[in-house]
């Protein structure tokens, strides 16, 4: 069956029975109109929210790491992180900024020389 069958096919028949059934309940005009304003309100109001949210928390890791609260958190944490994760105290703070900002901010951290002096090669990866 394999061979007779393209591969796409069976996903743009299945495609076409739901927007097809869609379109004739809705009529094309609206079903097209609601798929592009559901489009667009999940660009502005959830992707451009969260760019926002990542930006923020990237210049935050950046102040914190200018103004020497990365040496304290690592001199604070430090007795804490070693024995549980072979880490140094800083990477609790990227730990905690990738919470907040739901994405990998460490790593505009990671780049920052003074936040990375803390770990060893093999650590910073």
């Amino acid at each position: 069956m394999k061979k007779y069958i393209p591969e796409g096919v069976p996903c743009l028949v299945i495609l076409g029975i739901i927007f097809g059934y869609l379109g004739s309940t809705m009529g094309v005009a609206n079903l097209m109109n609601t798929i592009m304003h559901t489009a667009f309100d999940l660009l502005v109001n959830t992707c451009f929210f969260l760019m926002a949210v990542c930006v923020i928390t990237g210049a935050l890791g950046k102040i914190l790491s200018k103004f020497g609260v990365v040496g304290l958190v690592e001199k604070m944490l430090r007795p804490l992180m070693r024995p549980l994760f072979n880490l140094p105290g800083t990477a609790s703070l990227g730990a905690v900024l990738t919470f907040l900002s739901d994405n990998p901010a460490i790593i505009t951290l990671a780049h920052d020389n003074k936040f990375a002096k803390y770990f060893r090669k093999y650590q910073l990866i």
